[in-house]
C-alpha cells in the first residue's frame, strides 16, 4: 500500500490539476457518486490504465520496451526475459483486473453475468482512461508552457458540473467575469479539447451521453483565456487578470449548479447547503444538521475546508444587511 500511495502521489504531480479533476469527473460519469472509502480504488484504476498503456506500447514497439526495461533498476538475478514476460502479462491481463475493480465500485452490479460484463468492459475502459489521462497531461503541460513563455500565470478551479447544467454554468461564469469588470468573449473551444469527454461517452453509453455537453465554452479577452471543462475551470493570463477572474468565478460557483467536492458524502452536504441557499428564511438552527455532519465527515482536509467555506458563504448570504 505504501508503494501504491507513492505511485499515486507521483501521478498527481505529473498530471496536474486539469488532468486529475477531469479524470475524477470521468469516473463520476462512469460510476456515479462514489463514497470516499472507494476513492482510492478509483485512483488505482486510473493508475492501472496508465500502466497498461505503457505496457501495450512496449509490446507493440519492442524498441520502446527495451528502453523501459533498461531504465528499470533490477537485481542481478532478475533476468530481462522475466521483465519482458511481466510486460506481456500486464498488457493482456491488466484490463481484466481493471474491469474486476469496477465491479467493486458499481453498487448495482450483481451476479455472474454482471461481473463478466465488467471484466470484459475493462479493455475499453483502460483504453479510454489511459488515453484521456495522457491527453490531459499534455494539455496541462501546454497551458503551463504557454503561461511561462508570456510571463503569465496558469490556475485552475476544480469542480464538477451537475448533469445537464453545463450551459447554465457557462452563463453564470460569463456573468461573473463581466460583473468583475473583465471584458471577455464567449466562444467554442477547439474541437481537440472535446476529445476526452467524447471518449468517456463512447464507454459510458446512454447515461454519460446526457451528461457531456455538445461543445465546450472558452472565454477570451485581452491577455486572458479561460476554458470551462465539465470538472475544471482553467485560467491562463496576466497575473492580476487571473487573480480577478479566479476570485469572481470562485464566489459565483458557490451558488451555481456545480459540486465543489467529489465524494458522495460531501456532495450530499453540498445538496443540503444548496437547499439552504435557496430558502427564503434560514436561521442558525437550520445549519446544525450540516455542522453535525461536518464534525464527523471523513474526507481529505482540503475537501472539508471547501465544504466549510461553502457553509460560511451560505450563512453570510442569509445575514440581514446592516441598517
Amino acid at each position: 500500500m505504501v508503494i501504491f500511495s507513492a505511485l499515486f502521489t507521483a501521478l498527481q504531480r505529473l498530471m496536474g490539476d486539469v488532468a486529475t479533476t477531469t479524470v475524477g469527473w470521468a469516473t463520476v460519469l462512469l460510476f456515479g457518486r462514489v463514497p470516499q472509502a472507494q476513492q482510492r480504488l478509483l485512483a488505482l484504476i486510473t493508475l492501472g490504465s496508465l500502466v497498461w498503456f505503457l505496457a501495450l506500447v512496449c509490446v507493440v514497439l519492442p524498441t520502446a520496451g527495451g528502453l523501459v526495461i533498461s531504465l528499470v533498476p533490477r537485481p542481478g538475478f532478475v533476468l530481462v526475459a522475466w521483465l519482458q514476460i511481466l510486460i506481456l502479462v500486464l498488457a493482456i491481463g491488466l484490463p481484466l483486473a481493471i474491469g474486476l475493480a469496477t465491479a467493486a465500485v458499481d453498487e448495482d452490479s450483481h451476479g455472474p453475468a454482471a461481473l463478466a460484463s465488467h471484466v470484459i468492459r475493462g479493455y475499453p475502459l483502460a483504453a479510454v482512461l489511459g488515453a484521456t489521462t495522457i491527453f490531459l497531461i499534455g494539455l496541462s503541460l501546454t497551458l503551463k508552457i504557454r503561461a511561462l513563455q508570456r510571463g503569465w500565470e496558469a490556475a485552475h478551479l476544480p469542480m464538477i458540473i451537475k448533469p445537464g447544467r453545463y450551459d447554465a454554468v457557462a452563463t453564470d461564469l460569463e456573468a461573473a467575469l463581466r460583473d468583475a469588470g473583465l471584458q471577455v468573449h464567449r466562444g467554442r473551444a477547439p474541437w481537440a479539447l472535446t476529445v476526452p469527454p467524447k471518449l468517456v461517452v463512447a464507454v459510458g453509453g446512454g447515461v454519460a451521453r446526457h451528461l457531456v455537453p455538445d461543445e465546450l465554452a472558452e472565454f477570451t479577452g485581452d491577455d486572458l483565456w479561460i476554458l470551462l471543462y465539465p470538472s475544471d475551470v482553467a485560467l491562463v493570463g496576466k497575473k492580476e487578470l487571473v487573480a480577478r477572474a479566479r476570485a469572481a468565478i470562485a464566489v459565483r460557483l458557490t451558488f451555481a449548479e456545480v459540486y465543489m467536492t467529489s465524494a458522495k458524502e460531501s456532495e450530499q452536504i453540498e445538496d443540503r447547503l444548496a437547499r439552504l441557499a435557496g430558502a427564503g428564511h434560514v436561521s442558525a438552527t437550520d445549519f446544525r444538521p450540516v455542522d453535525d455532519l461536518l464534525a464527523s465527515l471523513a474526507v481529505p482536509y482540503e475537501e472539508w475546508q471547501t465544504l466549510y467555506r461553502l457553509r460560511l458563504q451560505v450563512e453570510l448570504q442569509h445575514r440581514p444587511s446592516p441598517a
